[in-house]
């Protein structure tokens, strides 16, 4: 008698009990003979690697972008700096060229603007024609 415990048929000892419980806790699918579906995990990884590839892209881009816009503003100080040597250089061979009074002229010439740029920017452009009623005596 010690082995009828083992193969008792109690009502609460049935399997099919355990299969709807597994069912209501999500740990059982009504279709055991299917292969499970990873299909949505795998879009999901596949989504999320496109979206990386993407963010990374557009920061590329935009790095590119910069270093583009840097190796332009370069190349535009270096030409005017080239112009601006070119300019000097055929001034100082004008000048070479000239005679004394010529040399003389042109000193006095620049000294005149070079005052006049000076005083423009301390009062604010006085050789400027201003008119208009009160200007003046």
């Amino acid at each position: 008698m010690a082995d009828n415990w083992d193969d008792s048929d109690d009502d609460w000892d049935v399997g099919s009990d355990d299969d709807e419980l597994d069912k209501k806790l999500g740990l059982k699918k009504d279709d055991e003979d299917e292969a499970p579906n990873f299909e949505e995990e795998e879009d999901l990884t596949i989504t999320d690697k496109a979206r990386e590839l993407e963010v990374s892209t557009a920061a590329l881009k935009k790095k590119g972008k910069a270093l583009a816009d840097k190796k332009a503003a370069e190349a535009a100080r270096k030409e005017e700096e080239e112009i601006a040597r070119k300019a000097m250089e055929l001034e100082a061979e004008m000048e070479e060229n000239m005679t004394p009074e010529e040399r003389r002229a042109l000193e006095k010439r620049r000294v005149e603007e070079a005052d006049n740029a000076l005083t423009d920017d301390l009062f604010g452009g006085v050789d400027a024609p201003q008119g208009g009623p009160g200007v003046g005596g």
